[in-house]
């Protein structure tokens, strides 16, 4: 039974060079947001999948999940990254499918809140929020600050200030949506992140003083046009818990 799957993986793998491409040979339709919108197919196919990091078994399941994730619409490059990541951590074949059906879910319900629009990166970050017990209603918030731009790093932001930090999620939430609503803000952001997290060794109440104070000095010179474009900055991403 092992082989055969392992010979059926294979077969499936040369046939559509990435696994983006359903089993019948189709590609994936392009998606329609809630608003109406269009999400780009190249932002819903799926990147290469490497059946061989695992084994024949939990590789046709995860191809199985990720076939599923594109019929629904779902970019599937956040998926793999987290099976992958699971593989080199040495995970359980259990855990590795539950780690990956969990975040496919949280993608697809941020998708819902954030709109059909949204980049991969700001449903990897959403999807990761709520994953923290942030609330959609603060997710909504932080897509009101950029109605049309990427909202991956505020989000990233946040859920770390939250989850690793410990801080209260109102105070967290309003220091990211001030400072978020600012042209060209993702380099104060991730500074924001950075400043807190030296502070936290030293107790959330330092933290969330740090918080303030950063909020307080930083946001009077967030508009000033001379500010560099910081567009292709990339948010640090927390462990997984």
């Amino acid at each position: 039974m092992s082989q055969f799957l392992s010979t059926l993986l294979l077969a499936a793998s040369a046939a559509s060079g990435v696994h983006g491409v359903r089993a019948n040979g189709a590609p994936p339709a392009i998606a329609v947001g809630e608003h109406g919108d269009t999400i780009p197919r190249e932002s819903v196919q799926m990147g290469q999948f490497d059946a061989a990091r695992f084994d024949s078994v939990t590789a046709f399941a995860l191809r199985s999940l990720l076939d599923s994730a594109v019929e629904r619409r779902i970019p599937t490059g956040p998926l793999v990254s987290r099976a992958l990541e699971g593989a080199a951590r040495r995970a359980s074949s259990a855990r590795i499918l539950l780690v990956v059906r969990e975040h496919a879910a949280a993608m697809s319900d941020a998708r819902d809140v954030l709109g059909g629009s949204s980049t991969v990166a700001d449903l990897d970050a959403g999807a990761d929020a709520l994953k923290a017990g942030i609330t959609r209603d603060a997710l909504r918030s932080v897509r009101s600050t950029r109605p049309s731009t990427s909202v991956a790093m505020p989000l990233t932001v946040l859920t770390d200030l939250i989850r690793q930090r410990g801080l209260p999620p109102a105070s967290a939430l309003d220091a990211v949506m001030t400072i978020a609503r600012a042209p060209s803000s993702d380099e104060a952001l991730q500074g924001l992140q950075v400043t807190v997290a030296k502070n936290a060794i030293r107790g959330p109440g330092m933290a969330l003083e740090a918080l303030k104070r950063y909020v307080r000095i930083t946001v009077p010179g967030l508009v000033s046009p001379s500010a560099p474009a910081t567009g292709e900055r990339k948010p640090i991403r927390p462990p997984d818990s």
